[in-house]
C-alpha cells in the first residue's frame, strides 16, 4: 500500500471542527389560543395579557416560559 505524499490530508481535529451545526431557532411560534385554553387561574390569565402586549420577541418568549411553568405546577397540584 503506497502512501501519497503529495496528497494533503486534513487532520482529524480539523474535520471535527469544520462540521457545521445549525443553530436552534429562537422564533419558534406558539399559538396564543392554545395557551388561552390552558389558562385556568387569574395568575395565568394575567401572564397571558403580558404575552399579548409584549413586542420584544425574547421577552415574550420569557413570558411564555413563565406561563408554561405556572401551568405545569398548577396541573401537578390538581392531580396530587
Amino acid at each position: 500500500m503506497k502512501h501519497d505524499k503529495n496528497k494533503k490530508q486534513k487532520p482529524l481535529l480539523g474535520i471535527l471542527f469544520s462540521l457545521k451545526v445549525s443553530p436552534v431557532k429562537e422564533d419558534t411560534w406558539i399559538s396564543l389560543s392554545a395557551l388561552k385554553k390552558l389558562a385556568t387561574t387569574k395568575d395565568q390569565k394575567d401572564i397571558l395579557k403580558m404575552i399579548e402586549r409584549e413586542t420584544i420577541p425574547s421577552v415574550r418568549a420569557a413570558w411564555v416560559d413563565h406561563f408554561l411553568e405556572k401551568t405545569k405546577h398548577s396541573e401537578c397540584k390538581k392531580s396530587g
